[in-house]
């Protein structure tokens, strides 16, 4: 079987094993998505990038991720990739705000 996917919305998906991450949010609706490269990772608010979820907290003036705030340990944010048009309807996925 072909490997599954992260459902982002009714028209855009993510490669297995990554989070989608909206890119372009107008009014609490999402129109276009990104993919990070990790499960369950924390989605930015600049909308560029991403955190893994052992470093939840995403510090964008740093580019870094941390495990709380002020904690001087920390990792690189990660950059989202574009997430693929499905062309399907009726799907429901995970979602961030972010």
């Amino acid at each position: 079987p072909p490997p599954s996917e992260s459902v982002c919305d009714d028209y855009y998906t993510c490669p297995e094993s990554t989070t989608c991450c909206c890119i372009y949010e107008y009014w609490g609706e999402c129109f276009a998505w990104g993919c990070c490269p990790l499960e369950g990772a924390t989605c930015c608010e600049d909308h560029y990038s991403c955190c893994p979820h052992e470093y939840p907290v995403c510090n964008v003036r740093a580019g870094t991720c941390s495990v709380s705030n002020n904690n001087p340990l920390g990792v690189q944010a990660m950059k989202r990739i574009l997430a693929t048009p499905t062309g399907t309807f009726g799907k429901r996925g995970k979602r961030s705000s972010a």
